[in-house]
C-alpha cells in the first residue's frame, strides 16, 4: 500500500508517471487523491515531465465542432492505448497556437482577438487581455516557459499584411513588424519594439535554448528567407545560421534530442533531416538522417470532399516530423491523417494505430502536467 511507504518515497514514485496515469491515481482512494494533491507533487512531476516521451495533443476540426485529444506516448504497445477526448469549455472554435511546458496557447479562430492559455489535464484556463494591433495587420504569435523565473510568455508580432505574390521593391522600405508581450501574471500587453522581419505563422514555432524560432518570409524583391529566434530571457530578436545554402521555404523546425533541427523536403515524400549540433554555430548543422517514401495504411484513397475545406488540409506537406521518441525512432505525421514511427537504424516504418484516434487531426508535441495557471 502506498499509504505505508514514506511520504518523499510515494511522492517520489508519482512524479515519474505520465499525466494521465497520474490523474488516474486520483480515483483509487482517498489517500492517493490526497497525495496527488500534494503541491510538492505538482512541482516534482513539473521538474521531471521531459523524462518520459511526450504525449500527443490532437487538434481535431471535423465535421463540425473542434475538438481536443491527448495521447501517451510512453505507455508501450500502441494496441493497449487509447485516445482521450479533452473538454474544451471556453472555447467552440479556436486554434492551437502552441505548447509549452504543460500549458497550451488557444486563439478564438471566430474573433481572433481572444487568447486563453489553458492545461488540457486538469481543465484550468485563463482568457489574456485583447491585445491591441491595427486592422491591417496580421498577427504571428509565440508561447513559450522560460525556466531560470519559471515565467510563461506570450509574444506577438503584429506584420502588416503584404498580399499573396507582392514583394517591395528594393527602394521601397517596407513598415517594420511591431513585437508586444505578455507575461503570465502580468495585467497587459508590452510593446518592445519593432523588428525588420515578417515571420511565417506555420509551421509553427521552435522553442529551444529559451528561444522562440520562426521561418521569415522575404520583405523585399530577392531578399533572403531567414530563421530568426526570440529571447524569452533578454527579449531580443536574432538571425539563426540556417543549413548550409538552404531555401527555408522548404524547410521545418523541429526540437529533435534536445537539437535544433530542420525536416527538409527533397520532394513531396522524402526529406532529409539536419541537426544543429552546436546551438548557433553554423557549421555545426549536420544531415543527419534521410527519410524516403512510405504510404501509411489508408492514405492510398483521397480524401473527402468535405474535409477538403479544413484549415488541416490547406498547406500541409505529406509528412511532418514531430519528435524523436526515447528508443530513438522519429515520431511522424502523414497528412493529418495517420502516425508513424520511423526506425533510422534500420530504414523501416511502422503504421501506428490507437483506439479512438479521429480520422482527422492536427498533432501537437505536449509536455503533459498539473501545472496550476495563475494570473
Amino acid at each position: 500500500m502506498i499509504e505505508y511507504l514514506p511520504h518523499e518515497v510515494a511522492l517520489c514514485i508519482l512524479s515519474r508517471l505520465p499525466v494521465t496515469s497520474l490523474l488516474q491515481c486520483k480515483l483509487v482512494c482517498r489517500a492517493w487523491y490526497n497525495l496527488t494533491q500534494n503541491p510538492d507533487l505538482v512541482t516534482l512531476h513539473f521538474s521531471r515531465s521531459g523524462e518520459n516521451d511526450p504525449c500527443l495533443i490532437l487538434h481535431c476540426d471535423y465535421p463540425i465542432r473542434n475538438q481536443l485529444y491527448s495521447l501517451e506516448l510512453s505507455t508501450g504497445n500502441e494496441e493497449n492505448q487509447r485516445v482521450n477526448k479533452i473538454r474544451v469549455p471556453m472555447l467552440p472554435e479556436f486554434n492551437v497556437v502552441g505548447s509549452s511546458k504543460g500549458l497550451l496557447c488557444l486563439r478564438d479562430s471566430l474573433t481572433k482577438d481572444s487568447l486563453y492559455i489553458y492545461n488540457p489535464f486538469t481543465g484550468g484556463y485563463v482568457k489574456l487581455p485583447k491585445p491591441m494591433r491595427l486592422s491591417n495587420q496580421d498577427a504571428v504569435f509565440g508561447f513559450g516557459f522560460r525556466p531560470e523565473t519559471k515565467e510563461y510568455k506570450m509574444v506577438m508580432i503584429c506584420c502588416y499584411q503584404i498580399p499573396s505574390g507582392f514583394h517591395f521593391s528594393s527602394e521601397i522600405i517596407p513598415p517594420k513588424s511591431q513585437v508586444h508581450i505578455f507575461t503570465l501574471g502580468c495585467l497587459s500587453w508590452r510593446h518592445v519594439g519593432n523588428i525588420p522581419y515578417y515571420p511565417l505563422q506555420r509551421p509553427g514555432q521552435v522553442l529551444i535554448n529559451g528561444r522562440l524560432h520562426w521561418r521569415t518570409q522575404p520583405q523585399k524583391r530577392r531578399s533572403p528567407r531567414l530563421l530568426i529566434s526570440f529571447d524569452l530571457a533578454d527579449e531580443q530578436f536574432r538571425v539563426v545560421p540556417k543549413p548550409g545554402d538552404l531555401d527555408t521555404y522548404k524547410l521545418s523546425l523541429v526540437v529533435l534530442g534536445g537539437f535544433l533541427s530542420a525536416a527538409v523536403h527533397r520532394n513531396h515524400r522524402q526529406c532529409d533531416i539536419w541537426v544543429m549540433k552546436a546551438y548557433d554555430v553554423k557549421e555545426s548543422w549536420t544531415k543527419q538522417f534521410s527519410i524516403g517514401i512510405h504510404v501509411p495504411r489508408g492514405l492510398e484513397q483521397d480524401v473527402a470532399q468535405s474535409f477538403r475545406a479544413s484549415k488541416f488540409y490547406r498547406n500541409r506537406s505529406s509528412f511532418q516530423v514531430l519528435c524523436l521518441l526515447k528508443n530513438g525512432d522519429l515520431l511522424l505525421d502523414y497528412k493529418c491523417r495517420a502516425l508513424v514511427s520511423y526506425n533510422p537504424r534500420n530504414d523501416t516504418f511502422k503504421d501506428l494505430s490507437f483506439h479512438g484516434i479521429p480520422n482527422w487531426f492536427e498533432p501537437f508535441v505536449h509536455e503533459g502536467n498539473l501545472t496550476l495557471i495563475n494570473m
